[in-house]
């Protein structure tokens, strides 16, 4: 299986049975929601969701205790994480949940025409294994995508309804799509040094100049 990375535990207890097991990576997702990845952007967006579909349930229910009040954010938090969440990431550490490496590469091309449909966004790039491996998925492989913002409140609000919208297609597809909004260009510099980046958006050449001499950027 594999293995689960958990940088705020030491390594002994990352490495136990307990911790690894599939049921429990995908509690501490559910808990989580990889709000610790997420820039100010884009958590903003999230919290201001939640909050809201949390008080939309409680009028719903007709709630105002403190349990009924608890009991709708558990259900406005288990509809963000199942509709704008990564259900099939956490499905990776589970083997017999994994994703055939076709349905991934079928998926990122029908991903990059649509992204190079929206005209309002400039840059999307994919990380981690993908590049590295060539752009041949493997087994336990994610699709690990960052759009980064456009100016503005408006592309503060584009933007966060494109990432909505792409985690649900990708969980109706049953693909592992690890996806996050980028606040600017420099939040995109905090990635692992060295790994080559599949570009699929650079209409402006920003990315092209600003990492062009230090990492490997491999075009679609």
């Amino acid at each position: 299986m594999k293995a689960k990375s958990y940088p705020l535990l030491p390594q002994r207890v990352q490495r136990s049975r307990w911790v690894q097991n599939p049921l429990t990576i995908l509690c501490i997702n559910w808990w989580f929601q990889g709000m610790r990845g997420m820039g100010r952007k884009e958590l903003s967006f999230r919290l201001l969701v939640e909050l809201a579909v949390t008080l939309a349930l409680a009028w719903v229910l007709e709630t105002r205790s403190a349990a009924g009040l608890l009991f709708a954010w558990a259900l406005a938090h288990t509809l963000n994480f199942t509709l704008n969440g990564q259900l099939w990431v956490c499905a990776r550490y589970a083997p017999r949940l994994r994703v055939e490496p076709a349905r991934i590469r079928r998926f990122l091309e029908r991903l990059a025409a649509r992204l190079d449909r929206i005209a309002w966004l400039d840059e999307a790039v994919v990380l981690g294994s993908l590049p590295a491996r060539g752009l041949m998925p493997g087994a336990g492989s994610d699709i690990d995508l960052r759009l980064v913002f456009p100016p503005g409140l408006r592309g503060w609000l584009r933007l966060n309804l494109l990432l909505l919208g792409l985690r649900s297609w990708a969980l109706l597809a049953r693909v592992p799509l690890d996806l996050y909004g980028a606040d600017d260009l420099e939040a995109l510099s905090a990635t692992a040094p060295g790994e080559p980046w599949l570009v699929l958006l650079d209409r402006r050449g920003r990315i092209a100049r600003r990492f062009g001499g230090t990492r490997e950027l491999v075009r679609w």
